[in-house]
């Protein structure tokens, strides 16, 4: 709180600012992101809660910040410092590889993701999985139970099969919202993924998330009739690729897990995905 006093930030509300002041959540979150990777790339550091501590304890960061005041207070902050690079831009419109090369070898994605650009990022690291080491977040608890959700629940969908498919990840605690200045009206949670030992291709990868997308835009529906339907095939040759992968015709997809649904997804047609 004394270094938003001593530049004089208040949050802007049109931004969504709610800044992290708790001194020990922000020093735990440091150690829990340098135990995945020395080498950081920061988005939103805002007024560096969690980047004066990554430096102080040796970390290389590599931020994002489009805030012009929030820039000023971190250079002044940071005196230059060989082991910080600061990149004022918009995180929606991120050039992911740049930003990922210019953090250095394999590193750690962190920050504090805003609602409405939490899937977006997410997914670009999906496509990033094999440059780095994993991601610490900061997010709305309702999105991070729906990342480690398991089948059969209401939460399974896109976000826990695709990502659970390339990272491990735990839901690490949740965050009261007396941590942040001003408090948020939504609850809070910190989210780790790491790298498993998954091996996938760009094309796999593609047609997976391109079958779990279509397949979960008709939830309620069976999966006989979402996979007929949307690649145009008949009953029988339906029955015939399901029973293949082991799958019921009768489930419905929050019913099958993310192993069924990687091997549906090598049998399907790659064209024609609707």
């Amino acid at each position: 709180m004394e270094i938003l006093r001593k530049y004089e930030i208040r949050p802007v509300k049109r931004r969504g600012q709610n800044f992290l002041i708790d001194g020990n959540m922000c020093r735990t979150i440091a150690d829990e992101i340098m135990s995945i990777s020395n080498n950081v790339l920061e988005l939103g550091a805002g007024a560096g809660a969690i980047t004066l501590p990554l430096l102080q304890l040796g970390a290389s960061v590599t931020a994002v910040e489009i805030d012009r005041h929030l820039c000023e207070l971190l250079r002044s902050e940071t005196k230059d410092l060989s082991n910080f690079n600061l990149i004022e831009h918009d995180l929606a419109k991120l050039d992911w590889h740049d930003m990922i090369t210019q953090a250095g070898e394999m590193p750690v994605v962190a920050g504090n993701l805003p609602y409405v650009l939490t899937s977006e990022v997410l997914f670009a690291l999906a496509d990033l999985r094999d440059k780095i080491s994993g991601a610490h977040f900061m997010m709305q608890y309702e999105v991070a139970e729906r990342m480690i959700a398991s089948e059969g629940g209401k939460d399974f969908g896109v976000l826990a099969i695709v990502l659970g498919s390339l990272f491990d990840i735990e839901l690490v605690r949740a965050v009261p919202a007396s941590v942040f200045w001003p408090q948020p009206k939504v609850k809070s949670a910190l989210i780790v993924m790491k790298r498993n030992s998954s091996s996938w291709t760009d094309e796999q990868l593609q047609q997976f998330r391109a079958v779990v997308r279509v397949v979960f835009t008709r939830r309620r529906k069976k999966i006989s009739t979402i996979i007929r339907s949307s690649f145009k095939l008949d009953t029988k040759i339906t029955d015939r690729l399901l029973e293949s992968v082991g799958i019921n015709r009768d489930l419905r997809p929050e019913q099958i897990n993310r192993e069924l649904f990687r091997k549906l997804a090598e049998v399907l047609p790659t064209q024609e995905v609707q």
